[in-house]
């Protein structure tokens, strides 16, 4: 991927803005991009501690997060909760989780098969348990999805989903009736390459990040 004119994307997260870099996906298709692991721990303790501002009052016992991205995330949130352990899903088969727990991840953007792993040593930690599913970015939902799916089948019961940014709309289709569930410190919209150039692709816009329309 390289940087393509704007270049940068302005978004307001938590109530600050930040700017993101606009990287070129391919000849239709750009993003404007949140590496959560890059932007240092400053950044990362303000997203943990607004994320667990939110959830406070419904008193979660675990965090559950996906690696790789949504690891400090999970941290962040789970030390500003005043909790000690986190649960991560796995999305490479290490040797650890041959019997794991599995769902799969059903992605429009790729065609190479996908899944998350939950090591069935982890499942006691769920069991019964009140819950916060949280990563970076949600964007098709997809991840989301399964991620939500697995801890249900350990016994869980999940209380909200927390997210740095929710980008473009497909998530809410994917997500379907736990679109409520979902509580985002920013939003960004989906963009497509135009004349060499990344303008916002509208039809990815939710209604109030529409431009208004020019008079005239």
């Amino acid at each position: 991927m390289r940087l393509i004119p704007p270049e940068r994307y302005d978004v307001e997260i938590a109530g600050e803005v930040t700017s993101l870099p606009m990287l070129q996906l391919d000849d239709r298709r750009a993003i404007a991009l949140l590496m959560d692991i890059d932007m240092g721990l400053a950044f990362v303790d303000r997203m943990g501690r607004a994320l667990a501002a939110h959830f406070a009052p419904m008193k979660p016992e675990v965090v559950v997060g996906s690696a790789t991205l949504g690891i400090p995330v999970a941290m962040e949130v789970s030390r500003h909760l005043g909790l000690d352990k986190y649960l991560i899903l796995q999305k490479s088969p290490k040797f650890h989780l041959a019997d794991a727990l599995e769902e799969p991840v059903r992605s429009i953007t790729s065609d190479t098969p996908q899944r998350l792993l939950l090591d069935r040593r982890q499942i006691p930690l769920l069991q019964g348990r009140r819950v916060v599913v949280v990563d970076d970015v949600i964007a098709t939902g997809a991840s989301m999805a399964a991620a939500m799916r697995l801890v249900r089948r350990a016994g869980a019961t999940i209380l909200g989903v927390g997210t740095i940014l929710t980008e473009g709309i497909d998530w809410r289709e994917a997500l379907a009736g736990d679109t409520a569930l979902v509580h985002r410190l920013g939003r960004i919209p989906q963009f497509r390459v135009v004349h060499g150039r990344a303008e916002i692709d509208l039809d990815s816009c939710e209604t109030d990040m529409r431009p208004e329309p020019q008079p005239g």
